[in-house]
């Protein structure tokens, strides 16, 4: 595939912009629906890319990932709502068929994840200004509530900026990965897949959530992921 054989235009990129800036929000301002978790996300940005079902395997996969980095509480998580857009469109821009490829998308989605959760972060101490002096908020209802939109449009702000500076880039590494060799990247990608589900696991079990008895069913769950990359994507 050429880079010019790409399903990524001017407007499929407004598109994803919007829809990101929806997704940055949904952590923690609105609609909180959960459309932000990757497995949504990724859809989503498979979808605008006309390809949904590559979306999903990418978001089923940082699904996965991000299941031990709940998004609630003072822990930093990782913000996936733009990241799996991103991961999600890149692979289903370039075709979603090679397996390399899709590790690629799967990495990108996860860095830019991490790197968002550093804008929530500049996002939330920038909050704490807005909301300031409490006294005079306090005092003026009306105030309060305008500040409070104001913090959810920086959110929506902080959402479609991400994906609108890394959309286009990742889509061209995504593409590079295209052009290797899919027997070589392939190896090298089915054992990233299962090495990260192994890592999920572990520290899914490791958490007081998640008993020791759970572990058979995700040693289940891992099986059946293996033989579904070794029987579709290999």
């Amino acid at each position: 595939m050429t880079w010019s054989e790409l399903s990524l235009g001017p407007g499929t990129w407004v598109l994803s912009v919007l829809a990101g800036a929806v997704l940055g929000m949904d952590s923690v301002s609105w609609p909180q629906a959960m459309i932000s978790r990757p497995i949504i996300s990724a859809t989503v940005g498979g979808l605008l890319m006309g390809n949904p079902a590559a979306g999903m395997l990418v978001g089923v996969v940082l699904e996965l990932y991000s299941m031990r980095h709940p998004p609630f509480g003072a822990a930093r998580y990782p913000d996936t709502g733009p990241a799996g857009l991103v991961a999600g469109a890149s692979f289903a821009a370039t075709g979603g068929q090679a397996v390399g490829a899709l590790l690629v998308a799967i990495v990108i989605g996860w860095a830019l994840g991490w790197l968002g959760s550093v804008t929530i972060y500049v996002r939330r101490r920038l909050n704490e200004t807005i909301v300031s002096p409490a006294e005079e908020l306090a005092a003026d209802p009306a105030l309060l509530e305008q500040r409070h939109r104001v913090a959810i449009w920086l959110d929506a702000l902080r959402g479609g900026v991400l994906v609108a500076a890394f959309l286009v880039p990742s889509v061209l590494v995504v593409t590079l990965a295209v052009g290797s060799g899919p027997s070589e990247l392939g190896r090298f990608a089915i054992a990233a897949l299962v090495l990260g589900l192994a890592a999920s696991a572990g520290a899914a079990a490791r958490s007081s959530a998640f008993g020791v008895r759970g572990w058979p069913l995700l040693l289940v769950g891992a099986g059946v992921a293996l033989l579904l990359i070794l029987g579709g994507l290999a």
